[in-house]
């Protein structure tokens, strides 16, 4: 071989190795929050002491501890003060903070409530996060609803859908062990679990019908969802869960009759009351078999029955070959008025990191958020149901979320009341859509 095709191929040669590592560099660069390597801060941390507050609903006590732990072991000079707030009264505390200009560093909050608090939030600055690396890390649900344009507003710490929880022991004695897939099935299930007399309730079988029941608001909006309503135009400015297809079908209105039907003495589904008390509590003390909520819920059953024999499984579905489920992502913000907010976003950067994520995931059964762990998770006993539905997780734009909540809440209470279905429906689309219209300006 001449010299000349020698000298050739030995720049070919060194031309592609230089490709090779500008493309493994840019690769590691992009997939850097993927790796599953401890987490590197690109934040400048101040030698001198600073403290960082966090305030966090009691329904979250014990699971931030390990986090807030293995974060101060990374950094000394911080600390991070938590202040619990009684759940019921959290979201308004942290409206008074955002109206007073009180909020602390760090907080979290539901995905649907964002309308809420876009205005008070610090964005991620782009040595936390930077858009193609949040997209490129977590789930796509997360993506939608906590970036805008080349921001990112919020850090996603899970990412939970809709399913069952159930007593396995009140299945197996039932002989209903195959668990639903369809809501036809669910039907049968409760059938098989409830024991009554006429309009006698000795024995609930699912927890379902009421305003009693946890995240009673989301699991009439996938029931709608699922049976083809549109909940709002696009983009949103007015709700359209009221509305009816070309043959007259009401999906909305159809959709709380069903919900509806499990608390109703008279019709065949009954099997609830709220004597019972809360969903989850009647779970608990076995008065029911079975409830609808987000995996979360059944580490507060086991707090209060340590010895309940529990099962989770994925949501029915109105057409199993094409899923929809209910979405809902606990996301970390960081406040505008924070004097540390490069150092706080940096805390939820932590936070996310895939070795913290999956421990705060395992002591609180919120399921991950990023990819990775979310691949992990799809072998897992307890998460897997979720891991597999979150692929297909969606919500929609309440506007103010927790007016709009009240609106479902007056529609279900109305349709138990004896009102007609579409009426009610149609009052709450009505309520709705001021919600989200206010929450435009």
């Amino acid at each position: 071989m001449s010299k000349k095709y020698l000298k050739i191929l030995a720049i070919v040669l060194a031309t592609a190795i230089v490709v090779v590592i500008i493309f493994l560099f840019t690769q590691k660069t992009q997939l850097s929050l993927d790796s599953s390597s401890p987490y590197k801060s690109s934040v400048t941390y101040p030698t001198s002491p600073l403290t960082l507050s966090l305030w966090l609903p009691t329904e979250e006590q014990g699971n931030f501890e390990v986090t807030v732990a293995e974060y101060k072991k990374l950094h000394t000079t911080v600390d991070v003060q938590v202040t619990y707030i009684d759940s019921a009264t959290y979201q308004t505390k942290l409206l008074q903070g955002r109206d007073t200009g009180t909020l602390p560093d760090l907080f979290v909050f539901r995905n649907d409530g964002l309308p809420l608090y876009a205005k008070a939030l610090q964005p991620a600055p782009a040595s936390v996060f930077t858009t193609d690396q949040f997209n490129s890390t977590f789930a796509e649900f997360a993506t939608q609803k906590l970036t805008s344009g080349n921001t990112v507003l919020a850090a996603p710490l899970g990412l939970a859908t809709l399913g069952l929880i159930y007593n396995t022991d009140r299945l197996k004695s039932a002989n209903a062990e195959t668990l639903p897939v369809t809501w036809v099935d669910f039907e049968k299930t409760n059938s098989a679990l409830r024991k009554k007399d006429g309009q006698n309730l000795y024995s609930s079988g699912v927890a379902l019908g009421s305003s009693a029941i946890r995240n009673y608001s989301d699991i009439m909006s996938i029931l709608m969802m699922q049976n083809g309503a549109s909940m709002t135009n696009q983009p949103p400015t007015q709700a359209t869960f009221q509305q009816v297809d070309t043959s007259g079908y009401a999906p909305g209105a159809k959709a709380l009759e069903f919900y509806a039907s499990f608390a109703q003495p008279t019709k065949q589904n009954y099997t609830w009351s709220d004597s019972l008390g809360s969903s989850t509590e009647a779970l608990a003390q076995n008065k029911t078999a079975l409830v609808v909520d987000y995996p979360m819920a059944a580490k507060q059953v086991q707090k209060q029955n340590a010895s309940f024999s529990i099962g989770l499984a994925s949501l029915p579905q109105t057409n199993p070959s094409n899923p929809i489920n209910y979405g809902n992502i606990l996301s970390g913000g960081v406040a505008k008025t924070s004097k540390n907010s490069e150092i706080a976003w940096d805390f939820w950067g932590f936070s996310t990191s895939k070795d913290i994520q999956k421990k705060f995931s395992l002591a609180s059964f919120w399921p991950a958020s990023r990819k990775d762990l979310i691949n992990d998770q799809l072998n897992d006993k307890d998460l897997a149901p979720f891991a597999r539905q979150s692929s297909t997780a969606k919500d929609w734009y309440k506007g103010i979320n927790y007016t709009a909540n009240a609106g479902l809440r007056d529609m279900l209470n109305s349709y138990l009341a004896g009102f007609d279905s579409k009426i009610v429906v149609n009052n709450a689309a009505v309520k709705v859509t001021s919600e989200i219209q206010a929450s435009n300006k």
